[in-house]
């Protein structure tokens, strides 16, 4: 690609600062097989060990571990981002199940999708807490994250993923049934959970912003579904609000920026989340909840908007419909030139088709063209 790798528009975008630029591109992550699909490569190890709690690579398979890494760096330089993102180091043991995975672009080697255990966790008590074999904060190791921050393009930096927040791993941890029910039989537990969660959460986000390029911090936590947050507002404010502004404070004062992703109907918690913890981006949207381009009518003056069109259209429409939804999405969100970056209403995930995800990328770079004269 021609684009030539320039984050200060990006922190521009975010902070919805002038003049008017080129629209930048935004993801949270890219699944491997969607990198895999777009490059034409397959990934020399399998990356699902990077989402393990303690990830460990024999001093054999460490070239092919930097390799992997290398593709991701390759993947955003060549499709147009500004950045790279990478996962940080934190991540706790928990309950999965596994199936196959039906998508065209497998993940993992094996064909394997894993998914959370809704009902039950390694933590159900205060005997299964004292036990869980909790991480030091001096223990996190950000390996990815220092490697792709050694060897990114010029222009580019870093956006440390934290995969899972204060509220998603507390509920984790327990299984969102057992944790429901916990809000009523074992509300003691339930805040020491969130609260040695919320710790965690905060030394992974001061350690990922202290390291070289790393400019900008993905807080990832699910807070709702279709029709509202997965618990009330309520418990949400009470055990988890509090430990997104400690998180939000500590990267503003390193002078980096925060992204707050969240998937559902969380939005009875906005106000708060730009005005009281001080976000300075919200990711995330789905048409059937609430359209990125409401969504930008609503909030696009206090805090950016970034991503948006819709997962289910870009995985089921035609390349014509990905095309015409993304402009229609630019025309409203992009053209002011700032608050507003495209990208898809969640990630570059391995059931979307490619060429309807580089469609929908295409699109803005002919927005660009059109609009700025550069892409």
């Amino acid at each position: 690609m021609s684009h030539k790798p320039n984050f200060d528009n990006l922190r521009r975008t975010i902070l919805r600062q002038g003049p008017p630029g080129p629209v930048p591109f935004f993801e949270l992550a890219a699944d491997p097989g969607m990198v895999e699909a777009v490059l034409g490569q397959e990934f020399p190890v399998d990356v699902h060990k990077f989402e393990d709690p303690r990830p460990e690579f024999s001093s054999d398979e460490l070239p092919d571990v930097l390799k992997s890494l290398d593709m991701y760096v390759r993947f955003c330089r060549e499709l147009g981002y500004d950045y790279v993102f990478m996962v940080t180091g934190f991540n706790l043991m928990r309950t999965f199940h596994a199936a196959a995975d039906t998508a065209v672009a497998q993940n993992w080697p094996g064909g394997q999708r894993y998914w959370q255990d809704s009902v039950t966790g390694p933590i159900q008590n205060w005997a299964d807490f004292e036990a869980y074999p909790w991480p030091k904060a001096a223990e996190l190791s950000h390996l990815g994250l220092e490697y792709v921050s050694s060897v990114v393009s010029d222009g580019m930096k870093v956006a440390a993923f934290q995969y899972g927040g204060p509220f998603e791993f507390s509920y984790w941890l327990m299984g969102l049934q057992s944790f429901a029910l916990a809000l009523h039989d074992q509300p003691d537990l339930v805040g020491a959970i969130c609260e040695r969660v919320g710790e965690l959460s905060l030394a992974t986000a001061t350690q990922a912003v202290a390291i070289d390029n790393v400019e900008l911090l993905i807080l990832s936590d699910d807070l709702g579904f279709y029709s509202g947050t997965l618990v009330s507002p309520a418990v949400i404010r009470q055990y988890v609000v509090p430990h997104y502004k400690k998180i939000v404070d500590a990267v503003h004062k390193s002078g980096k920026l925060v992204v707050f992703h969240s998937c559902g109907n969380m939005y009875k918690l906005m106000e708060e989340l730009i005005d009281d913890v001080g976000i300075d981006a919200k990711h995330s949207f789905e048409d059937k909840i609430l359209p990125v381009d409401e969504a930008y009518r609503r909030w696009g003056d206090r805090v950016a908007i970034l991503g948006g069109v819709d997962m289910d259209m870009l995985c089921r429409g035609t390349e014509e419909q990905v095309r015409a939804r993304t402009r229609q999405i630019l025309e409203t969100c992009a053209i002011k030139g700032t608050g507003y970056a495209l990208g898809t209403g969640n990630t570059a995930a391995n059931y979307i088709p490619k060429q309807n995800y580089l469609a929908m990328l295409d699109e803005g770079r002919r927005w660009n063209r059109e609009h700025f004269g550069e892409t």
